[in-house]
């Protein structure tokens, strides 16, 4: 028998509207190729000014407002791992605070050995990128494994 060449993914995960659509591609994908997912939530400005945007709440301290936050991604990536244990798929979710995303990713690969990366375009071409930039493109530059790049 063949051992499996894909044996764990990295699927970096976002707070936008795709978040769902994006999810359900790397549960098939695990599951296709029964392997472990790794869900890695970057928190960076943009992803917190999403989040505030849900709530109404700014009487809160920093500190409380921090631990709030922290929270609600807790219980977010806890949610997608439980979908993914119902899909089949053994997954765990990770949270990091970072202006770094791209950084943040990489690094995730090295330190958790993964065999792939999935990371979702939106497909942004001409001003919006040169101004945003790319971060599955800075992905595929530097990776330490294969990634695969789907369109979202």
């Amino acid at each position: 028998m063949v051992a499996p060449v894909v044996k764990r993914i990295l699927a970096p995960v976002g707070f936008d509207s795709d978040r769902d659509a994006d999810l359900g591609y790397a549960i098939a994908l695990a599951a296709q190729l029964r392997a472990e997912l790794l869900l890695l939530a970057v928190i960076d400005t943009s992803a917190t000014v999403t989040l505030i945007g849900k709530h109404r709440q700014t009487q809160r301290s920093a500190p409380d407002f921090e631990k709030a936050l922290h929270d609600e991604v807790e219980g977010i990536l806890q949610q997608m791992v439980d979908r993914a244990a119902a899909a089949g798929v053994q997954a765990l979710g990770h949270l990091k605070f970072s202006e770094e995303v791209e950084e943040q990713i990489l690094k995730e690969a090295l330190v958790q050995k993964v065999d792939l990366i999935l990371v979702h375009s939106h497909g942004r071409s001409g001003l919006m990128k040169t101004l945003l930039g790319s971060t599955a493109g800075e992905i595929l530059k530097a990776a330490p494994c294969p990634v695969l790049v789907s369109r979202a």
